[in-house]
């Protein structure tokens, strides 16, 4: 028996190692091939993003339609939701517990018209379902906070539709999403301040996963962008927002190395796409942006956004946001490998609740680049739980192939935004 374990865990060592030595040939072999041409101007790139909400919504918003608003979030979930607290306890949500949450929405504060406030974010914070860090999980054991909506970053502009009856709340809206944020981590300012300060052309963008302003050492994330005031040979210089005690905006200087950043977006080509992508490999999964990290769809996100390209949050809204996209749900995978042949390095393919950039053919095998909790191949279940390159053919838990279960590709360009 001890002969049989052992010969099955080195198949599995071996077929680890295999994979892997494969996926870095085929990432080596995709930069080396990835075209440095431009694929969209800065003028298509804004057509593409106009896909995307406006946040200028108006100087005041309806009863009814805010109220359709926070109830087309805010709904108690038909399946059972644990919760845990800050004291680490965790409880079956019941009737009592939601009605608590519906209570603190504060919907006795909602007028007939209803004055629409702006701000930014000041700092990495969550997006919730409801207002409250209360997280819920679909069981005892789960790891995923099913009242984390998605996580917002510094600097990004919204407009603020509702508070909260404790206060400590808002209903904001930005420009791909809407939720509750924690008003400790919004700065208020006028529509027009904030409207200079999204068209303002001086500024840099965070091109690392992960990147932190010296001294204050915030932290920040692939495609946040801050005003630029000057560089020198080892930082940029740049404006900060925080906030007075009224909760209205100002500004300190931040510095942040010039390793981490680029003045104005990348060029969007085939060879940033990939180079950014790669700089998540081995970066843990994180649920909605959970643990300071980033799901499948906000990995994408993220990565397009250091290009000042715009998706929206989650799968299933990235996967229309194209007017000319290739469905591919009712081909064979024989014709789906076919199709992935013309398919160009750094599009998107979408499956049923997952989004992965494609990143080319290494010896006749198709790869992507996804962030997952992990997969099924020959040997069993992978718990990844990290940003990985793998093949298009590995299972998901009913058995089947993720190329069978593909649905859409995407190539963002230039025809997309006619």
């Amino acid at each position: 028996m001890k002969k049989v374990l052992s010969a099955i865990l080195t198949l599995i060592i071996l077929s680890a190692s295999i994979n892997v030595f494969a996926s870095s040939e085929a990432i080596e072999n995709s930069l080396d091939t990835a075209s440095d041409n431009l694929i969209m101007n800065k003028s298509s790139i804004d057509i593409w993003n106009s896909q995307n909400d406006d946040i200028n919504i108006g100087y005041t918003i309806s009863k009814n339609e805010l109220i359709n608003k926070i109830d087309s979030l805010s709904i108690i979930s038909f399946s059972k939701r644990f919760i845990k607290t800050d004291d680490k306890k965790l409880f079956e949500a019941d009737t009592h517990y939601y009605n608590k949450l519906i209570e603190n929405i504060n919907y006795n504060n909602i007028e007939t018209e209803n004055i629409v406030e702006y701000g930014i974010i000041l700092a990495r914070t969550p997006l919730k379902t409801w207002p409250t860090m209360d997280e819920a999980f679909s069981n005892q054991s789960s790891a995923y906070d099913r009242f984390l909506e998605s996580t917002l970053y510094p600097y990004e502009p919204i407009a603020i539709l509702h508070e909260s009856k404790d206060k400590k709340w808002l209903f904001v809206k930005m420009y791909n999403y809407e939720g509750w944020v924690q008003k400790e981590d919004v700065a208020y300012t006028s529509f027009n301040i904030l409207n200079l300060l999204i068209n303002n052309h001086n500024f840099i963008v965070i091109t690392e996963p992960k990147a932190y302003t010296k001294y204050s050492n915030r932290e920040l994330d692939m495609g946040c962008t801050f005003p630029l005031l000057k560089k020198n040979n080892e930082y940029f210089t740049v404006l900060c927002p925080q906030k007075r005690a009224d909760n209205s905006l100002y500004f300190t200087f931040g510095y942040i190395p010039i390793e981490h950043g680029s003045i104005n977006y990348l060029p969007y080509t085939q060879k940033n796409t990939l180079s950014q992508a790669y700089k998540f490999i081995d970066e843990p999964y994180g649920w909605g942006g959970m643990n300071g990290y980033r799901d499948c769809s906000a990995l994408v996100m993220d990565i397009y956004r250091s290009m000042g390209i715009k998706l929206k949050r989650n799968t299933d809204q990235q996967e229309i946001m194209s007017p000319i996209n290739i469905s591919v749900s009712k081909m064979s995978e024989a014709d789906k490998i076919n199709q992935l042949k013309t398919l160009p390095a750094g599009s998107l393919i979408f499956m049923n609740g997952h989004v992965m950039l494609y990143i080319g053919a290494y010896e006749n095998t198709h790869y992507i680049l996804h962030d997952t909790p992990g997969f099924y191949n020959d040997y069993g279940y992978n718990p990844v739980d990290s940003v990985t390159v793998t093949k298009v053919d590995i299972r998901n838990s009913q058995g089947y192939t993720y190329i069978s279960q593909f649905t859409t590709f995407l190539y963002i360009s230039e025809k997309d935004t006619e």
